[in-house]
């Protein structure tokens, strides 16, 4: 199967990117601002029976963890837009050759091409770009 490489991306496509960029990181926005984030929150000043601390507690670290992931796919979204107005946006950040488009499409925020992340993925370098997947 032939990969699409791009040597520059159109206009129509940065805009594209953009806005799924934008939609990500809205969506992201949301979700820490959520109700559910707010009940998670104020639940701290609820007492509990000793019995519910053990449960009150992993649902806080799942909570928190889950934010600290949104946070920072945040930064790579920001670092990604800043990319597309430096002109680097959808080259390898490790080779500097251009990323494909169809990772692009799956990971606007990605850094690095598929030969290059595999590679930094099995020298134990991973980078956390591989956590995220893009979900509409």
């Amino acid at each position: 199967m032939a990969r699409t490489i791009v040597k520059e991306l159109t206009k129509a496509q940065l805009k594209r990117f953009r806005q799924m960029l934008d939609d990500k990181a809205e969506e992201i926005r949301a979700n820490l601002q959520s109700a559910k984030a707010n009940k998670a929150l104020s639940r701290g000043d609820e007492p509990l029976d000793e019995e519910e601390l053990p449960t009150q507690s992993h649902e806080e670290w799942i909570f928190l963890n889950r934010n600290n992931i949104d946070v920072m796919l945040l930064r790579e979204i920001d670092q990604a837009v800043v990319r597309m107005n430096d002109g680097s946006f959808g080259t390898c950040q490790e080779c500097s050759e251009p990323i494909s488009l169809k990772r692009i499409e799956a990971l606007p925020w990605a850094l690095y091409c598929v030969s290059c992340q595999e590679e930094l993925s099995s020298q134990g370098t991973e980078q956390p770009e591989n956590r995220f997947a893009y979900r509409d």
